[in-house]
């Protein structure tokens, strides 16, 4: 199936308006279990996360119900919230993982300008602001970790970088998908995360350009798959199991 080639479309969103008209012509009916993750990448020519972000954005419409340990089941027909003059589902704004992705190629580039840069009184500031995210609590750890990126683009003197990621840190809270995966994940990862920014430092610190965007690429490509393993639904889990099951029982048999 190929999709329009309406740019101005987000991809999620051309997959959730696809998912709704199938339903309303009756391929799927209420209590109908959607197609595996997979399946629907395929047919619809996407990565899994913007299968992921088009399943959370008709959940939040209530158009379909994530239930763990089974799938994704439809509830209803049509949109019953925030639908389009077309009966579409309206645009959420921006996913948290297209979101991820630009952040990847900005802030990666970022954090290589400003380790041209960086002095040793940076180095400092950016280490106590690891250190508010070690001793500080949910919501002061995340203010922290927003401190931290926004200091690094500081560093640059670009007011223009440092405006592009103000915006992009705006947008994990005012946009509606992007904050609905963000919440689902959130408190989870937090060593891991404190350990990339630990890592980021010590490329700045260094003075070394290519390892500076490196480090800040590896952890903004970290928050992706936590992002996808958060956000998950537990019939992969379930196939997992299965697979781990038959790999064990193939263990006893052959003693390997």
């Amino acid at each position: 199936m190929h999709l329009t080639s309406n740019k101005t479309v987000r991809l999620y969103r051309r997959v959730a308006d696809e998912l709704v008209e199938a339903i309303r012509n009756g391929t799927y009916a209420v209590g109908d279990k959607l197609p595996a993750e997979r399946e629907l990448a395929e047919t619809f020519e996407v990565s899994r996360p913007t299968v992921r972000e088009a399943m959370i954005a008709l959940e939040i419409y209530g158009v379909v119900e994530i239930r763990h340990g089974s799938g994704i089941y439809v509830i209803e027909p049509e949109v019953t919230g925030g639908s389009s003059e077309s009966g579409s589902p309206r645009d959420l704004d921006v996913g948290a993982f297209e979101l991820i992705e630009a952040r990847i190629i900005i802030e990666g580039e970022t954090a290589a300008v400003a380790a041209a840069a960086v002095t040793d009184a940076d180095i400092a500031a950016l280490e106590a602001l690891i250190e508010r995210m070690v001793k500080g609590n949910e919501t002061e750890c995340e203010q922290a970790d927003r401190e931290f990126h926004d200091y690094l683009a500081g560093i640059t003197d670009n007011s223009a970088l440092i405006d592009t990621i103000d915006h992009l840190w705006d947008l994990r809270t005012r946009s509606p998908l992007a904050s609905q995966i963000m919440t689902r994940a959130q408190g989870g990862g937090r060593e891991a995360r404190i350990d990339e920014h630990r890592r980021i430092v010590k490329a700045l610190a260094s003075r070394d350009p290519s390892a500076a965007r490196a480090a800040m690429r590896h952890h903004l490509e970290q928050v992706r798959e936590y992002l996808l393993v958060a956000t998950e639904t537990a019939e992969m889990e379930t196939l997992r199991q299965k697979l781990r099951d038959k790999r064990n029982a193939l263990s006893r048999r052959t003693g390997y």
